[in-house]
């Protein structure tokens, strides 16, 4: 048996020598090794000797010849760098300088053009693409379509061709920094973010001009040369638009390569990523992504290559202002329409550079005489004021450890009679009680953890009248009168079945002379002296035979009337103070919404506003009639309102 086995290999092995010239080590020694194995000599016995005769037998690899100086002289490489093949070859017509970047594509060299002098930057393809003829195609027709455009905002081309199989494109050198770089440094002020990107819509005009689509516009193919950025805007001359790899005609399409994806997801418009036709319009909507980003500080979407793309298809980013209220409206109202998905629907490359270079209306202060105030889920800005057309206006506080931000978001907030903005958090061992100026300097923090006067487990709810602010503890089922400096004046209620004790109480409202309590495991609602004297109660029987109460979800008052949201019906019920019912509106629940979570409800000037705990929706209701929602983008955590003490007088 051993015999036979032996045999075997060496016939294997001859077989394979034949097929394979010259003949692999390992085989001469796997046959040699058999006719040990034959004559019962161990395979480790034969090693040491076998190990000599296989380095003697091993092939001799072919000599490979340098390449002739003839054919790519190399210039002396700089001292401490070690010159590449295809810096030899370029040396044949340029003097490299130094390796300046390396991008997912090409590699750019610094370089000086050996018959003129000139100083340029050197695009070579990535090795790995050069053996794909639709990318070699389409490296030279950047050079080609650059060529032709004259725009002091666009790179300049000098040459383009190839040297010994390598490819390269001769462009301008350029002195400075990405655009992506000053925005992940927050290095532009508003003027200057618009005027730099008022000269990149303007160079996108000249390129559309010639029927050429760029479809690759984002923050790292715009450069920003040194010294280009002023206080007040841009030098017109510093900024240029690069990168047209991947430009064409209006009649293509999107175009694929081997091993990349055309286009970064974050800055395509809906109909590139849906791979449709393109046209110029496609461009704008890029470019408003580019604007969104340099004016707050983050792209319109983010997530995977796929979420993104399903984001630029069927979702509408959160408004610029929203994230930042010191952009201006018109600004903002910019942005939005270069985002539309419709191409139809976005401006013109005329109107985009004309708003950008403004004049805009400065918006200084807050003019207006009410606002509203929302504390929201986010991790900046969880402070909001709005005007009543929902316009921010003011953004402060979030998540953290500084002074002004909390490790949660708010559970209440409601302004005072002399502006000041009070915020309610919970926060074990910590005061829980904020006072901040509508600028969102914190003026003030009370109210530390505890259950003597002063002091609260869970406040959450809050308002305001006049010099008093009244707090719910929510835990303790009591309620708290105190000053505008935080001082505490009384305590009252307490764990009850009502008549001025509460179950669950979950939130207050207050006039000139009462004071109203949401108690909702009781399912009623309170009225109450400010002195915490009960006076009566409201409640809805399910039916005239029934002795159980609906569930009442929502509580607001004005001086006149009561609002009380009634869950089951999904009603907003409007009573007087006598407890007559006065009318009946219909409250909407937009999709992801929780039917059955607390309402907070605000009348001012014959309109209702009304915000789902959670939702991120204020809906307003005027008569009955609903009127168009407001976004807030975040989901809400307590809706109030602020009285501007500062507004002019009517």
């Amino acid at each position: 048996m051993t015999l036979l086995l032996a045999f075997l290999l060496v016939v294997l092995t001859a077989v394979l020598a034949v097929r394979m010239r010259p003949t692999p080590l390992y085989l001469l020694l796997l046959g040699l090794a058999g006719v040990g194995v034959g004559l019962g000599v161990r395979l480790e016995a034969l090693a040491p000797a076998l190990l000599p005769l296989g380095f003697l037998l091993a092939p001799r690899l072919p000599r490979v010849r340098p390449r002739s100086r003839k054919t790519a002289p190399a210039s002396r490489p700089r001292r401490g760098r070690t010159s590449t093949a295809e810096e030899a070859i370029l040396s044949q017509r340029y003097e490299i300088l130094e390796k300046v970047g390396v991008g997912g594509m090409a590699t750019v060299y610094k370089a000086k053009e050996k018959k003129t002098g000139r100083i340029v930057a050197l695009k070579v393809p990535q090795e790995r693409f050069v053996g794909d003829p639709r990318f070699v195609r389409r490296f030279h027709r950047e050079a080609e379509v650059l060529a032709r455009m004259d725009h002091p905002n666009i790179v300049k081309v000098y040459d383009h061709g190839q040297l010994d199989g390598t490819h390269y494109i001769a462009m301008e050198f350029l002195d400075g920094v990405g655009l992506d770089k000053l925005i992940e440094e927050r290095k532009l002020t508003l003027r200057q973010a618009a005027a730099l990107l008022a000269r990149v819509a303007d160079a996108l005009r000249h390129i559309h001009a010639q029927g050429i689509v760029h479809r690759d516009i984002k923050p790292g193919n715009i450069f920003v040369l040194k010294g280009a950025l002023r206080p007040d805007g841009v030098d017109p001359r510093g900024v240029r638009l690069m990168d047209f790899g991947i430009a064409a005609g209006k009649v293509l399409t999107r175009l694929t390569i081997t091993g990349a994806r055309i286009g970064t997801p974050v800055y395509m418009s809906p109909e590139q990523a849906k791979g449709q036709r393109l046209d110029h319009r496609s461009d704008i909507y890029s470019l408003g992504v580019v604007l969104y980003e340099a004016l707050t500080g983050q792209p319109p979407f983010s997530g995977s290559y796929e979420a993104v793309i399903h984001q630029q298809i069927f979702q509408t980013p959160t408004p610029p202002k929203q994230l930042n209220p010191e952009i201006p409206e018109v600004l903002s109202s910019l942005v939005l329409r270069m985002l539309e998905k419709d191409p139809a629907k976005r401006p013109s490359l005329e109107e985009v550079i004309r708003v950008l270079e403004g004049p805009w209306e400065e918006e200084v202060g807050l003019k207006e005489a009410h606002y509203l105030l929302l504390g929201v889920e986010a991790k900046k800005g969880t402070v909001r004021l709005f005007s009543l057309e929902g316009v921010p206006v003011r953004l402060f506080s979030g998540i953290g450890s500084a002074p002004g931000l909390f490790p949660v978001p708010p559970l209440a907030v409601v302004g005072d009679s002399a502006g000041g903005v009070w915020v309610s958090v919970f926060e074990h061992g910590a005061k829980l009680l904020h006072r901040f100026s509508p600028e969102g300097t914190l003026l003030l923090s009370t109210g530390p953890y505890g259950m003597k006067l002063g002091e609260f487990l869970l406040p959450l709810a809050l308002v305001a009248y006049g010099e008093s602010l009244f707090v719910l503890d929510g835990e303790t089922a009591t309620i708290t009168r105190m000053d505008l400096q935080g001082t505490p004046l009384a305590r009252f209620g307490g764990t009850g079945p009502g008549r001025g004790t509460f179950q669950s109480p979950k939130a207050l409202a207050v006039t000139r002379e009462h004071l109203f309590v949401l108690d909702y495991g009781n399912r009623q609602v309170q009225r109450l002296s400010w002195e915490g004297a009960y006076l009566s109660r409201y409640a809805f029987r399910k039916s005239r035979d029934s002795s159980e109460f609906r569930l009442i979800l929502g509580l607001g008052a004005d001086e006149e009337r009561l609002y009380l949201y009634d869950a089951e019906a999904e009603r907003v019920r409007v009573l007087s103070f006598a407890g007559e019912l006065l009318a009946s509106w219909p409250l909407p629940v937009s999709e992801g919404e929780d039917r059955m979570s607390l309402v907070d409800l605000v009348a001012l000037d014959g309109v209702l506003y009304a915000a789902r705990r959670g939702g991120g929706r204020v809906y307003r209701l005027k008569g009955g009639e609903a009127l168009p929602p407001i976004e807030v983008y975040a989901p809400i955590r307590a809706l109030s309102l602020w009285k501007n003490p500062q507004a002019p007088k009517p």
